[in-house]
C-alpha cells in the first residue's frame, strides 16, 4: 500500500469517528410536496379553519393534511395510524418543511385534524379549497361531471362512546347497495364533481352508506349551486351524469333552471321502442372511434328535449359476448331441468302439459317441443313378470331437443351496443350532438378517480377510523390527495405537450401523455443523503438520473426546489439571458 492510500485511509476512518452518514428516500414524493406547496394548499387549509387551525402545539390541520397526502401518494398502504412510521426514512424538512419532524405526526395529531375538518363539515371544508383553485389556475370548464361510488368498512359501527365519538354523526355507517359488491358489509357512499381536462375534483361530499343516486345527484347540484352563489361564482355549470339524475319526479319538472346531459333508463317506454328501431327507420351519423349515432327529439315528461341514440362498436361486441355467455349458460340450464322433467310420471296428457309449460316459461331465449309417450305402470317395482297385467298407464315427457329462440334472440343483439342520452338544451349549433356524447364520456375520467381512491396501495382503500365523522372527514383528505395527482399530471402532460418533448413509456415508447403513477416509478431509488459532524450538516440529493432531472423540469420551481435543481434552474435562466 502506498503512503498516499495509506494517508487517505486513515482521513476516512477520522471521518467515521467523529461524523455520521445516513440516507433518506425522497423518491416521486418530490413532485407530490412541490405541487401542494405549489396550490399553496397548508396555508388555504390553515386559513380557512383560522383559530381552529393548530392539531397540536408542534404542527398545524394543513401541515397534518399534507403528511397524510404524502402517505396515500406514497403508495405504501400504510393505515393512517402509521403516518409517522412513514415519516421515518424521509427528508421531512425538504417535504414538509425544516421545523417539522415526523414523529409529531401521530395519532393524536392527525385524529385532532380530522375532528376539526369533520366540525367544520367536510364538503363545504373541500369545497373551500378546491373550488378557487380550480378558478384561478384556470382548470374549469363548463361541464360539470357528477357522479358516486361506495366504499365497504370493516366493524359494526353500532354506538359510539367518549368525546368526541359522541358528537352528532355527519354520516351514517350502513348497509346499501354495494358498488363493491359486498352486501355483507356496512359502507359510505361518496358523491363527487369534477370539471376540465384534468379532471380536477371540486365537490367531495360523504354521505351515508344506503343513500340513493336518485336522490342525492339533485340535493348535490342544488348544495354546488348554492355554493357557487355564495362565493359570487355566477357561471353556471352543464351538469353530466348517469341515468340516475333522469327521473319526472325530479329532473323533468318545469322548475328545473340548469342544463342536464344524462343517460336515458331503458326502462322507459319510449326509450325502448327507440333502441329496438332498425338501422332503416334510423338516420345514423358517424363518428371517429367506432361511434354513430341519430338525433331526434322528445317530450317525455312534458320536457322538450335533445335525444340521441348512441351505438358503440366496442360496447356492441362486449354486450353481445355478454349475451352469448347468457345463452350457453341458459341452454345448460334448460337441459338439466328438462332431463329431470322428463323422468317425472303424470297421470295423463294434460297434466303433462301444464306441467312442461310451466318449466319452459322460465327460459326465454330457447324453445322445446312438447311430445309424451305412455307406457304401462305394474303394481310392484322392478321388471314384471312375463304374464303380469298392467295395473295402469302413465305418461312421460319425451326429453325434447332445445332450439335457440332466434326471434327474441336478434330483437335482444338488435339492441346491444345501443343507449340514450338526453339533454334540455335545445340549441344544436352552440352545443353540438357530438358535444352531448363526449361530455358523456367523460364521466369515465370520474370512474378512474374512484378507482384511484379504491387503489389497494391507495389508504382510502380501508377505513378503519373510529367514527363517521372521521371517516367523512378523511374523503376530504384523500379527495385532495386525488386533486393532488390530477392537478400534478395534468400541468406535467401540458407541460410536455408546450414543450414538444416526451417521456418512454413501460414499453420504452416516448409519448406526451405518460400517467403520472408510471412517472412516479421512473423517480424511484432517488435519495437524500446526508453527512453531519459535530460543526457542520451537509445534505445532496443522489441518485438523480438525467431522465429525472427532464422529469423534474416539466414542474414548477417548487418542485425544482424540492430535488436541490433550484440552482442550476437559475444557472439555466442566466445562460438563455446571455450571461456566462
Amino acid at each position: 500500500m502506498s503512503v498516499i492510500e495509506t494517508l487517505i485511509e486513515k482521513e476516512v476512518e477520522l471521518i467515521q469517528l467523529t461524523s455520521s452518514v445516513f440516507t433518506q428516500n425522497l423518491d416521486h414524493l418530490g413532485l407530490v410536496a412541490g405541487t401542494i406547496k405549489q396550490l399553496g394548499l397548508v396555508g388555504r387549509i390553515d386559513e380557512l379553519l383560522g383559530e381552529n387551525s393548530r392539531a397540536t402545539k408542534f404542527v398545524s390541520v394543513g401541515e397534518c393534511v399534507a403528511a397524510m397526502i404524502l402517505n396515500g401518494l406514497g403508495f405504501t398502504n400504510q393505515a393512517l395510524y402509521l403516518v409517522s412510521h412513514f415519516f421515518s426514512n424521509k427528508p421531512v424538512d425538504r417535504l414538509l418543511g425544516g421545523h417539522l419532524k415526523g414523529e409529531y405526526f401521530n395519532d393524536d395529531a392527525l385524529s385532532a385534524s380530522l375532528d376539526q375538518i369533520a366540525a367544520a363539515d367536510p364538503t363545504q371544508f373541500f369545497a373551500n379549497i378546491a373550488f378557487p383553485i380550480a378558478m384561478n389556475r384556470k382548470y374549469r370548464r363548463l361541464a360539470a361531471r357528477l357522479d358516486s361510488t361506495t366504499f365497504s368498512l370493516e366493524g359494526a359501527y353500532d354506538g359510539f362512546g367518549g368525546s368526541p365519538e359522541e358528537a352528532p354523526q355527519i354520516i351514517s355507517v350502513a348497509h346499501g347497495h354495494s358498488k363493491q359488491h359486498r352486501p355483507d358489509l356496512k359502507q359510505i357512499t361518496l358523491s363527487m364533481v369534477n370539471t376540465g381536462p384534468g379532471a380536477i375534483p371540486i365537490w367531495s361530499e360523504p354521505l351515508s352508506g344506503n343513500a340513493s343516486d336518485k336522490k342525492t345527484f339533485h340535493e348535490t347540484i342544488a348544495r354546488v349551486r348554492a355554493f357557487q352563489k355564495a362565493i359570487g361564482d355566477s357561471e353556471e355549470f352543464r351538469w353530466v351524469a348517469d341515468s340516475a339524475l333522469y327521473s319526472k319526479e325530479q329532473l323533468l319538472k318545469s322548475s328545473t333552471d340548469f342544463v342536464w346531459v344524462t343517460r336515458v333508463p331503458e326502462t322507459i317506454r319510449e326509450a325502448k321502442e327507440l333502441t329496438r328501431k332498425s338501422d332503416r327507420e334510423l338516420s345514423w351519423k358517424q363518428l371517429t372511434g367506432g361511434y354513430k349515432y341519430h338525433s331526434t327529439t322528445s317530450k317525455f315528461g312534458e320536457i322538450e328535449q335533445r335525444w340521441l341514440l348512441v351505438f358503440s362498436e366496442a360496447a356492441y361486441e362486449r354486450e353481445s359476448a355478454t349475451l352469448e355467455k347468457r345463452i350457453e349458460k341458459e341452454k345448460k340450464t334448460m337441459e338439466k331441468a328438462l332431463w329431470h322433467l322428463s323422468n317425472e310420471a303424470f297421470a295423463c296428457e294434460t297434466d303433462a302439459k301444464k306441467r312442461f309449460l310451466e318449466v319452459v316459461a322460465d327460459f326465454t331465449l330457447h324453445q322445446a317441443d312438447f311430445s309424451v309417450t305412455t307406457q304401462a305402470k305394474f303394481s310392484k317395482r322392478g321388471r314384471p313378470a312375463k304374464n303380469a297385467q298392467p295395473q295402469d298407464q302413465e305418461v312421460k315427457i319425451v326429453l325434447p331437443e332445445i332450439k335457440e329462440n332466434l326471434e327474441i334472440i336478434n330483437r335482444l343483439k338488435a339492441t346491444k351496443g345501443r343507449f340514450i342520452l338526453a339533454t334540455n338544451d335545445l340549441d344544436s349549433n352552440a352545443f353540438p350532438d357530438e358535444e352531448i356524447l363526449k361530455e358523456y364520456k367523460d364521466l369515465a375520467k370520474l370512474e378512474r378517480g374512484f378507482r384511484f381512491l379504491k387503489d389497494p396501495w391507495f389508504m382510502l382503500d380501508k377505513l378503519f377510523l373510529k367514527t363517521p365523522n372521521r371517516i367523512a372527514a378523511l374523503t376530504a383528505v384523500m379527495t385532495l390527495g386525488l386533486l393532488v395527482y390530477n392537478v400534478a399530471e395534468y400541468e406535467m402532460r401540458a407541460a410536455l405537450k408546450a414543450q414538444h418533448k416526451t417521456l418512454p413509456n413501460q414499453l420504452k415508447k416516448e409519448i406526451n401523455n405518460p400517467t403520472l403513477r408510471w412517472v412516479f416509478k421512473l423517480l424511484e431509488g432517488i435519495s437524500i443523503a446526508t453527512m453531519a459532524t459535530d460543526k457542520i450538516v451537509h445534505s445532496a440529493v443522489s441518485n438523480l438520473t438525467e431522465l429525472a432531472e427532464r422529469i423534474i423540469r416539466l414542474f414548477e420551481h417548487e418542485t425544482e426546489m424540492v430535488y436541490g435543481l433550484e440552482n442550476t434552474a437559475q444557472q439555466g435562466k442566466a445562460r438563455k439571458n446571455g450571461k456566462k
